[in-house]
């Protein structure tokens, strides 16, 4: 294997994770998390870097696609959880919050009398346009400005923390609870099994054998990993190391800014607004694209592929609307349901050479879901005493992995049921 090809796909992987919307969500973890700002960090890591690396290595040892990921629960299944996440990342929470972050960062702080909705309607025409056809235009947007958005990045986290704005205030808040639960808001784990299929044709077309897909994704996937961990762990840490002066807001997207401010005054805040606006505006169209292909393969046949994209995008102007606070409390309980279910399906996938039994793939979903969907409907506001209390009395709940220990439970009860029913078969007596 060449170190060449793994560097381009290391590099290619953290541009598939990278999204500009993702920035949004560090300081405003640093900044509620204080002097705990490293346990944190490592929750953050965990679900908004790691499991998405982790993504990647269950997609290909899966089979390469959204089927085959949920494969052993049922068909019916990965169909539905594949047109879940394909709605998540698409009209209703992804592809609206780069809209939105647009306007909020990108527009709002340089042209604050633009109202937003102008700003709304002209990036979605642009995303219709681009994702019904796309052109060299935006290719070499995508090219150019994520590096140089990368670099404007890496330049503001070095300075700030050398520079100094500030030091930690202690903090009442669970840590690690905060981070782990808030890397679900960068969803990279559902685009890891949405786009999972893209890296194993990469990887098939450049002449590998099967045998060596895990061994270039893993040091690939570390390449990613070290990038993504330099930006997202610099802006947590200048999130933490903020909050004298991030005291009173609540908008996610006006943190970023006010510590880009802090540390390079009104220009920085410009050149970062600029980039992040084309880098949302890149996403905004692949991943519309990408959506809308999913829904062309599973809708009937006289849907086309532009009235699809038509309607995504007419959804996703509208969810943008609301603005970025209100799409990540949308997001957030619907995400608190179907992440875990990611996450053990992730794990179950990469061990699934081991387990003899693949129905326990079903009923370790199920288990976990029996958790997490209260648990996501407790978030939305019904029913909120009930399962707070019930949430209470299982482990790992101060974590924010109250789901965990149901799904070992559910794993293991699976795997016990049907090796003693397989036993059983063998010890019947032969007439």
């Amino acid at each position: 294997m060449k170190k060449s090809d793994i560097l381009i796909l290391g590099l290619a992987l953290f541009a598939m994770f990278f999204g500009a919307g993702n920035l949004i969500f560090p300081p405003a973890i640093g900044n509620l998390a204080g002097t705990d700002y490293l346990l944190a960090m490592v929750g953050f890591f965990i679900t908004g870097i790691g499991m998405p690396i982790l993504g990647i290595i269950a997609v290909i040892k899966a089979g390469g696609s959204i089927k085959d990921f949920g494969k052993h629960v049922g068909e019916k299944f990965s169909i539905v959880f594949g047109l879940i996440i394909a709605l998540i990342l698409g009209p209703f929470m992804g592809v609206p919050r780069t809209g939105a972050t647009t306007f909020e960062m990108g527009i709002q702080p340089i042209f604050p009398e633009i109202p937003a909705w102008s700003i709304i309607v002209i990036f979605f025409v642009l995303t219709w346009l681009f994702s019904i056809k796309q052109s060299s235009i935006i290719d070499i947007i995508g090219k150019w400005m994520t590096p140089i958005l990368v670099t404007l990045l890496v330049f503001i986290v070095g300075l700030g923390i050398v520079k100094g704005i500030g030091t930690p205030i202690s903090s009442n808040h669970e840590a690690f609870k905060i981070g782990f639960t808030g890397g679900y808001q960068t969803m990279d784990l559902f685009v890891a099994i949405m786009l999972g299929s893209i890296i194993l044709k990469t990887l098939k077309d450049k002449g590998y054998h099967q045998s060596k897909f895990l061994g270039i994704t893993w040091r690939a996937g570390i390449i990613a990993a070290i990038g993504l961990g330099l930006i997202y762990g610099g802006l947590l840490i200048l999130g933490a190391n903020g909050q004298s002066f991030l005291q009173g807001i609540d908008s996610r997207s006006l943190m970023t800014v006010t510590i880009v401010q802090a540390i390079l005054g009104n220009i920085g805040s410009i050149l970062l607004g600029i980039c992040v606006s084309f880098a949302c505006l890149t996403t905004s169209i692949g991943i519309t694209a990408a959506a809308s292909e999913f829904f062309d393969q599973i809708t009937p046949k006289f849907i086309k592929y532009n009235i699809i994209v038509t309607l995504s995008i007419i959804v996703s102007g509208l969810m943008a609307m609301g603005g970025v606070e209100f799409i990540v409390s949308v997001a957030g309980p619907l995400l608190t349901m179907i992440y875990p279910l990611g996450i053990v399906l992730v794990f179950l996938n990469i061990a699934g050479d081991f387990i003899k039994h693949k129905k326990a793939f079903k009923w370790t979903v199920i288990a976990t879901s029996l958790v997490s969907i209260p648990q996501g409907i407790g978030e939305l506001g019904l029913f909120t005493d009930a399962i707070s209390k019930s949430l209470e009395l299982l482990p790992l709940n101060t974590l924010g992995l109250p789901w965990v220990v149901p799904a070992v439970i559910g794993f293991c009860v699976a795997n016990i049921y049907y090796e003693s029913r397989t036993s059983k078969k063998k010890v019947q007596p032969q007439y």
